[in-house]
């Protein structure tokens, strides 16, 4: 929509006493100015716009509970919604990641302070690492942190059901993001931006990261968009820049294990004396195969009708994590 349309909507907005209609139109028009380089400009439209929205009185309807975001119909197949608890409290990270994420809430909680001088919190990640290394706990506690809704896209979904049809469900997601600001995570991210022009691609591949690329750099909402891979090697090159931040979220060291033994075994008494031992044995582990090795340990406690968490248990469990095969 050309600026001047984006007026005409404005007036019409006002004269129909629409203000959300208006509050959308003007955040179109910051960003409308902000990809033409007015920065400035932009960041006093919204800073505006803030500061009406903070010295309203709520409305009846203002003060009601805030219903819990659905996507809309045609897409409930595709975005999978939820409110996530997690806290940075519930999650150990290595230090890369750990940075990124302390940045990212800290630039999103002072939003309205960035806009005022035209500058835009980072809101565009691509996590990438070994399964179950956080990159989906990440994106969760960042939602929970933030109060928003966490909407993974259902990538298994979105190819499978509607093979020929992704570019278009890839733009009504986008425009779901106006709609609805979150956490939009898109897990298993490379079967979405597959390098173009590899002897396996084909002419849908090729649409899909195009589209993609296209509707990333002209994204004009307040959401989040976080992409999540284990296979960077197959990520189309153009990808990469698009993102304000690109985060390696590599295997635990035993550190990093020892960290996460004490935060999953809280309240279980387990020795303390004990987590070095239990970390070296853990090591090559993914978080999530600690995780679970902690929570299988647990059960046996709870069944056997014991308060204490005893190293043995801890050991047996990540010993029948260690023992499982693997697909690699």
């Amino acid at each position: 929509m050309a600026a001047s349309e984006m007026i005409q909507e404005l007036i019409r907005a006002h004269v129909a006493g629409d203000s959300e209609r208006f509050r959308t139109i003007s955040l179109q028009l910051a960003a409308s100015e902000a990809r033409a380089g007015h920065r400035i400009v932009a960041g006093r439209i919204r800073g505006l716009i803030e500061e009406d929205r903070a010295t309203k009185r709520p409305s009846k309807a203002a003060l009601e509970p805030t219903p819990i975001a659905r996507p809309a119909r045609d897409l409930r197949g595709v975005l999978a919604t939820s409110y996530p608890k997690e806290r940075l409290s519930d999650i150990v990270l290595a230090a890369e990641p750990e940075r990124v994420m302390h940045r990212v809430l800290v630039e999103h909680r002072s939003r309205s302070r960035l806009q005022k001088w035209g500058l835009d919190a980072r809101r565009k990640m691509l996590f990438y690492g070994p399964p179950g290394c956080g990159k989906t706990l990440a994106a969760a506690v960042i939602a929970g942190e933030l109060g928003l809704p966490l909407m993974r896209v259902r990538v298994e979904t979105l190819f499978s059901r509607y093979l020929g049809e992704t570019g278009a469900l890839l733009a009504d997601i986008f425009v779901e993001m106006e709609r609805v600001r979150g956490v939009y995570l898109f897990d298993e991210f490379d079967a979405i931006a597959r390098q173009r022009g590899t002897a396996h691609d084909v002419g849908e591949a090729k649409r899909v990261v195009s589209t993609f690329l296209q509707l990333l750099d002209s994204d004009p909402s307040d959401s989040m968009i976080i992409a999540a891979t284990n296979l960077t090697d197959q990520i189309d090159r153009a990808i990469f820049r698009r993102f304000d931040d690109v985060a390696d979220f590599p295997l635990p060291t035993k550190t990093q294990i020892e960290a996460l033994l004490r935060l999953r075994s809280a309240g279980k008494a387990l020795s303390q004396t004990a987590i070095p031992r239990l970390a070296a044995m853990a090591e090559g582990l993914s978080f999530a195969d600690v995780s679970r090795a902690v929570e299988e340990s647990v059960k046996v406690m709870v069944l056997e009708g014991r308060r204490r968490l005893r190293p043995s248990d801890v050991e047996q469990a990540i010993a029948e994590v260690v023992a499982r095969p693997t697909t690699d």
